[in-house]
Formats: C-alpha cells, sequence, structure tokens
C-alpha cells in the first residue's frame, strides 16, 4: 500500500473516530440531564457541530450507550488512541460484542449492530 494511501486512510479514520467519541460525549451529557436510559437520542438533539458519518449509529440500552459503525481501515487503532486506550472498543462477530482484548463481553447488543462493527460502550 502506497504511503498517501495510508495517509488518507488515517485521514478519515481519524475523522469517523473523532465523530464517534463526540456522539458519545454529547449523549453522555444529554443523559446525565434526563436519565434516559434507552432508546435514540435524534441527532437535531445532539445539536452537533458538524454532520456525523451516517453509517455511524448509536443506541441507548439498558443504561448503556452503544456507538458503532462497520469496520474501516484504521479505525480500531484510531478509536484506541483517541479513546486514550479505552478497553470499551470491542467488535461485534458471530452474533456477540467481544473486547479487543478477545473477550466476549457477554453483553446483549442493541438490534441491527451489523457482524464486524466497531463498537464503543459506555
Amino acid at each position: 500500500m502506497s504511503e498517501t494511501t495510508n495517509a488518507q486512510q488515517y485521514a478519515s479514520a481519524s475523522v469517523w473516530a473523532s465523530q464517534i467519541l463526540m456522539i458519545a460525549n454529547r449523549i453522555n451529557d444529554i443523559r446525565y440531564v434526563s436519565g434516559q436510559q434507552d432508546g435514540v437520542i435524534s441527532s437535531d438533539k445532539l445539536a452537533l457541530p458538524v454532520t456525523p458519518d451516517s453509517r455511524i449509529k448509536h443506541q441507548l440500552q439498558q443504561g448503556r450507550l452503544w456507538v458503532w459503525m462497520p469496520e474501516q481501515p484504521g479505525l480500531v487503532e484510531t478509536l484506541r488512541s483517541k479513546s486514550r486506550g479505552s478497553a470499551l472498543i470491542g467488535i461485534f462477530q458471530n452474533g456477540q460484542l467481544t473486547w479487543l482484548s478477545g473477550t466476549a463481553t457477554g453483553l446483549t447488543p442493541p438490534a441491527g449492530i451489523t457482524a464486524g462493527s466497531v463498537v464503543y460502550v459506555n
């Protein structure tokens, strides 16, 4: 792979990771005030400074925030770096969420997460 392609992939992964974390932070702010434990918070209520990539999805389920998007080159590494090494990043595969350490979480994921998605849980 060329250096240009690597740089482009890193730049895209950096944008996606930043958007995932921005969505998570904003939802956490909202649910702190509202107490919401389940459901989706509409994008207009998030009042984000940018329109996030349409492939990024989120849902609150049983008090946990799930933010996910299909795996993209460099996304896992960049999300881990931007989240300062968060252990709450996983891959959805075989019907379950597996942490990057390889341990199955045992958590029940929201409907709609597709196989191979990168997931940030909070």
